[in-house]
């Protein structure tokens, strides 16, 4: 493949699978588990982080990747700048934002 090429390189990047997707059969086991148990712990004062615990719970390690990226997406950019997070929720929100 010519990467030199724009198109054929769009082409290829489209026809890549999301992340999410390619894990999403794939056991969850114990990764994100201290996120889990801080998103618990936040949902206590602030709603928006039960529906984080939920999907951090989810069986499959694709679903999770998938809460995580849903959640940090219905927070406006301002606010989610400023968010205080603990320490493994706040590498969440960096491996998020790097990723964008």
């Amino acid at each position: 493949m010519n990467f030199d090429d724009p198109d054929a390189r769009l082409d290829h990047l489209t026809s890549l699978e999301k992340l999410s997707e390619t894990l999403a059969d794939r056991d969850g086991g114990e990764l994100f588990q201290r996120d889990l148990e801080e998103a618990r712990r936040l949902a206590q004062q602030d709603a928006r982080f039960a529906v984080l615990a939920e999907g951090l719970a989810a069986e499959s390690l694709g679903e999770r990747m998938a809460a995580v990226n849903r959640f940090f997406d219905s927070i406006a950019p301002t606010e989610l700048a400023a968010l205080q997070l603990p320490t493994h929720l706040g590498q969440l929100r960096q491996i998020y934002l790097s990723s964008r």
